[in-house]
């Protein structure tokens, strides 16, 4: 029986304890399922070349040997395999190949192999991100079957294009736009066509990036161009009324239109790496409190908040998890041979922060995989809401990496390439991520060129120009930053020369070149002033 007909029997404690049952389990009891299904990828893995290749000939005979005698791993370790989608050499056979950016690899993307068995627990994971979104209680929810659901994701070959594929034979949802227009159209087309047809129909649900839900939700407060409320309207009867109403009501509080004066949304899923920065003006603009969830492509959706939104939880069958204190992180920069020790979720401290290491469950390919996410732990267990497991907030990519709002991932291999291309003769650099008055992230690079011959400005541009063109053949959704989340994602200032020596003879230490401290650059910026 799917999940339509449970509905329509109105079984609804049964479908809360097989979706979101996990949230009644102890810590012992998440551990148990971790080194259970471990040991059985341990099993698939020790069968193929790929995990030969990463585990070696004698298979290990136990979750703390594999730990012990595996490598830490990143993409490098399986590209040559990965990238030519050689299936006889994986733990199992794929049913898709998942893409995304290769930050800082020698080619633009990368691309992970789904199982039938990891389709299906993402199916299985999503269900409950949709069933949580309704929910403001343990054990009550309000979604049901033909919710319409405003389609705010990137198709296939990305992960997010699965989602609408792979719960059809579970659940009936109208998507707006339809699925097969949708994977024709743009990024922005999707998003604009989407909120046209939320006009005539509804929306129940909505998931998409946050930066992309703000850029949406500024778009109500230009009723009057053509990029807002207004614009999109095309004057069907429906659309005409809800508007209508919706502008007397945001007159009558002395406002601009906002999303809640159009719809009443069941829920609403938000993920991204700025999540934590716009929820609450989500909140504030749609009328209803966001679920965060998180989610990449080479772990799949591993995490969601609860009825409570107070805390990501880690589902327990999707990935083995490890986590690096960031004191182990930081010995890794100094000391590139140095392999960081990684703690399990049962011997966390709460208010630390980790880098998360998974490994795939149900036959996928990556095993000790650095994903280069950072993550705090909030809380080892919360009483007040039954959770016996710890809650998670989502910090940020590693410092080597700069993650602009979902859309862009930007390495140092990266950087060394682009300002290659521009042809100055840059001496030194340094990057940053940084943000706006509004709290929108950018991309900050801070230069020194050799000699003279060139204004500041001149060099500025160039170096816009030829980075602007470099990160638009290495990610296909850079282009669309600019346009749809209202920034400039680039900016670069130039240093006098000398700066960064003169940093180094201060501090008797050089500057990182990927995100040094806040107080760092206050440092560099004053030496600069001085010059």
């Amino acid at each position: 029986m799917n999940l339509d007909k449970k509905l329509k029997l109105k079984q609804y404690d049964e479908i809360w304890q097989e979706y979101c049952g996990f949230l009644d389990l102890s810590i012992d009891e998440f551990m148990k399922i971790q080194h259970r299904l471990m040991l059985e990828q341990i099993e698939l893995y020790s069968k193929c070349e790929l995990g030969r290749r990463i585990m070696g000939d004698e298979k290990p005979l136990s979750v703390e040997a594999f730990r012990k005698n595996v490598p830490l791993t990143r993409y490098e370790d399986y590209a040559d395999l990965l990238l030519q989608k050689s299936e006889e050499v994986l733990p199992s056979k794929p049913l898709l190949w998942i893409k995304t950016t290769w930050e800082g690899g020698d080619l633009p993307e990368k691309w992970a192999p789904y199982t039938e068995s990891m389709i299906e627990c993402h199916k299985g994971t999503f269900i409950t991100c949709m069933i949580l979104s309704t929910s403001k209680k343990r054990g009550e929810f309000n979604m049901r079957s033909r919710e319409k659901f405003l389609y705010g994701m990137a198709p296939l070959p990305y992960l997010t294009g699965i989602v609408p594929h792979m719960i059809a034979d579970e659940l009936t949802v109208e998507f707006l736009p339809p699925i097969k227009e949708a994977e024709s159209m743009s990024f922005g087309q999707r998003n604009k066509v989407g909120m046209k047809l939320g006009l005539d129909k509804g929306i129940d649900l909505f998931f998409g990036l946050s930066s992309v839900i703000m850029v949406i939700t500024r778009s109500f407060s230009e009723e009057k161009s053509s990029g807002g409320a207004f614009g999109i309207l095309k004057k069907s009867p429906k659309s005409i009324i809800r508007l209508t109403k919706a502008f007397i009501k945001s007159r009558k509080e002395g406002r601009s239109i906002l999303p809640k004066d159009l719809w009443n949304l069941k829920g609403l899923i938000c993920a991204g790496t700025d999540s934590t920065t716009f929820k609450k003006n989500i909140e504030k603009s749609w009328g209803v409190k966001p679920l965060e969830i998180f989610g990449g492509t080479e772990p799949t959706c591993i995490a969601t908040e609860t009825w409570a939104r107070d805390g990501l939880v880690l589902f327990p069958d999707v990935c083995f998890y490890e986590f690096i204190p960031i004191s182990e992180m930081e010995k890794g920069f100094q000391d590139p041979e140095y392999e960081p020790r990684t703690y399990l979720m049962d011997e966390l401290r709460a208010g630390e922060e980790y880098e998360l290491v998974i490994s795939n469950l149900k036959g996928g390919a990556f095993a000790r995989y650095r994903v280069g996410d950072i993550f705090r732990c909030l809380r080892l267990k919360n009483p007040d809401e039954g959770i016996n497991i710890p809650q998670f907030i989502y910090v940020d990519r590693d410092p080597n990496v700069i993650d602009i709002s979902g859309f862009t991932r930007i390495s140092e291999k990266t950087i060394h390439k682009a300002i290659r291309l521009s042809g100055l003769n840059i001496s030194s650099w340094f990057a940053i991520k940084d943000f706006d008055e509004e709290d929108r992230s950018f991309f900050h690079l801070f230069v020194e060129l050799q000699g003279h011959g060139i204004t500041r400005a001149a060099a500025q541009e160039i170096i816009k120009d030829h980075l602007s063109i470099y990160f638009r053949y290495v990610d296909a959704d850079y282009k669309d930053l600019k346009n749809l989340l209202e920034i400039d994602p680039l900016v670069v200032t130039i240093l006098p020369e000398g700066t960064m020596d003169q940093y180094s003879l201060r501090f008797k230490r050089k500057l990182r070149k990927m995100n040094p401290t806040h107080y760092e650059v206050i440092e560099v910026q004053k030496i600069a002033q001085d010059k």
